[in-house]
C-alpha cells in the first residue's frame, strides 16, 4: 500500500461580525513533499516554491476548490521559473527552474510576469496575467487580487528554511467595512510579526483575525503534496514532439528514463511506445 503524503488543512472563514472572510494554511505538510520531490534544491529555494503553493491553495480557496488551479511565476532573481499546481481533490505539485545566469540574491525579482490559470468543468478555463512588481511572492498575489480579480485582500506567506516550518493568510475585508474595524484589522496583521511559525495554526489564525472565538467556519479542505504523473500520459506528449526534438532525447537508444519533474519519478520510456501512442491518437 502506497503511503499518503501528511496532509495540510486550509480553513476558509467568515468573522462573527460578517466584516472579514478569510483563509489560513498550516502549509508545513508540504515541506517534505518539497524536499523529496526536488533533493538538488537548497533549503531557501524550497522554501520560495512552499510560498508559491500556498498562495496557490490561498486563490483556490476563494472558489472553494472547485476547480483546478496553476500559478506560473517568470521572474528575473535566482528563481527563473515558479510553477504550483493544484486540483480540486486536494493534490498539488510544484516547480522551481533555478536561473543559470543569477547565483546570488533574491529569489524572485522583477521585472517578471505572473499568471493565474483557473480552470473547472463548467466553464471557460481563466487566465489572469500580470507584470510583476516589486516585492516577495505575497506581494505579488496581492497585485494580482487588486487588478486582476478587484479584491482588496492581504497576503501573508511564511516558510523557515531551517525547520520547514510554512503557512499563510489570506485576509479581505467585505464592503462596507467600518474605519475603526480595518484598523484593528491592520493591527492583528503586522501583530503576527510576534507570533511564533509553530503557533500559527489555521485555529489561531482565525481567531487572531476574529478577535476571538465566534468566527463562522465556512470550509475546511486537506490537501498533500502529490503529484499525477503517469506513464500514459507523458508517452501521449512526448509522441506529441518533432521527430527532431525525439531524437534529441533518445540519442540513437531504443530506451530511455524520463523523470518528472513535479516529483522526480523515473518511467522507462521505450522508442517504440511513441509511435503507438502517435498511432492512438489518429
Amino acid at each position: 500500500m502506497t503511503e499518503l503524503a501528511p496532509s495540510a488543512r486550509v480553513l476558509r472563514a467568515l468573522t462573527s461580525d460578517h466584516l472579514i472572510r478569510l483563509a489560513a494554511i498550516d502549509a508545513s505538510p508540504l515541506w517534505d513533499g518539497v524536499r523529496r520531490g526536488h533533493p538538488g534544491l537548497e533549503a531557501e529555494a524550497c522554501a520560495s516554491l512552499v510560498e508559491t503553493l500556498t498562495s496557490a491553495l490561498l486563490l483556490q480557496s476563494r472558489s472553494f476548490f472547485s476547480e483546478r488551479l496553476q500559478i506560473l511565476i517568470k521572474g528575473s532573481g535566482r528563481a527563473k521559473a515558479l510553477v504550483a499546481d493544484s486540483w480540486p481533490e486536494g493534490d498539488i505539485r510544484g516547480i522551481l527552474d533555478l536561473s543559470p545566469d543569477v547565483l546570488q540574491g533574491d529569489w524572485l525579482l522583477a521585472p517578471g510576469l505572473l499568471s493565474v490559470m483557473r480552470s473547472n468543468p463548467g466553464g471557460s478555463p481563466y487566465n489572469g496575467n500580470l507584470e510583476l512588481v516589486e516585492g516577495p511572492i505575497a506581494t505579488q498575489i496581492e497585485a494580482y487580487l487588486q487588478q486582476s480579480e478587484q479584491a482588496q485582500a492581504s497576503v501573508t506567506l511564511w516558510c523557515d528554511p531551517a525547520t520547514g516550518e510554512a503557512g499563510g493568510l489570506l485576509v479581505e475585508p467585505l464592503p462596507g467595512c467600518p474605519r475603526e474595524r480595518l484598523q484593528a484589522l491592520v493591527h492583528a496583521i503586522e501583530g503576527l510579526e510576534v507570533v511564533p511559525h509553530w503557533e500559527r495554526t489555521p485555529d489561531f489564525l482565525v481567531r487572531w483575525i476574529n478577535q476571538g472565538e465566534g468566527a463562522e467556519i465556512l470550509a475546511s479542505t486537506e490537501v498533500r503534496y502529490q503529484c499525477r504523473c503517469a506513464k500514459d500520459s507523458l508517452v501521449g506528449t512526448l509522441a506529441a514532439c518533432s521527430s527532431e526534438r525525439i531524437e534529441e532525447l533518445f540519442h540513437g537508444l531504443d530506451a530511455v528514463e524520463v523523470h518528472c519533474d513535479y516529483c522526480g519519478k523515473a518511467f522507462q520510456i521505450q522508442r517504440s511506445e511513441l509511435g503507438d501512442a502517435a498511432h492512438g491518437q489518429d
